[in-house]
């Protein structure tokens, strides 16, 4: 399957944010995989947060799947403490998520988040300084 996915990725203090866009393959995940690595890096000396915007994400080939699976070994290694993911309720994103991010397979805390307000204050509560998105594909929640 041809891939149309994009996405962007920007920090804001210690977090890492993400929005991610359209139908993803392998190559489109790799693509993800090394920009997220290159950003995380920079933070990962201490303790991080990462915030991701799924909405305009529609889903991926199988072969993402083990992709971001090693990517979140990798934030596991690396000092992850929290990950807010923000979308509309939608079963098949939910249940591909699960399937890449298996509770049992990360140690940083993971929560679903149905609007960007909510995930903000989590994080905020939980002592990241968030923030609202201004970046172009985030566009919408502004």
């Amino acid at each position: 399957m041809k891939g149309t996915g994009d996405f962007e990725i920007w920090t804001t203090g210690n977090i890492l944010n993400a929005s991610v866009s359209g139908v993803w393959n392998e190559a489109i995940a790799k693509r993800y995989q090394t920009a997220f690595v290159k950003h995380a890096s920079a933070l990962s000396s201490s303790p991080w947060a990462h915030i991701v915007y799924l909405d305009s994400w529609v889903l991926g080939t199988p072969e993402i799947e083990p992709i971001i699976h090693e990517l979140a070994l990798w934030c596991n290694l690396n000092n992850l403490k929290l990950a807010a993911h923000v979308y509309s309720p939608n079963m098949l994103k939910e249940y591909q998520l699960n399937r890449m991010l298996a509770p049992g397979s990360i140690r940083f805390m993971l929560h679903h988040f149905n609007d960007v307000d909510t995930a903000i204050m989590w994080l905020q509560h939980e002592g990241f300084n968030a923030q609202y998105p201004k970046q172009v594909i985030a566009k919408r929640f502004a």
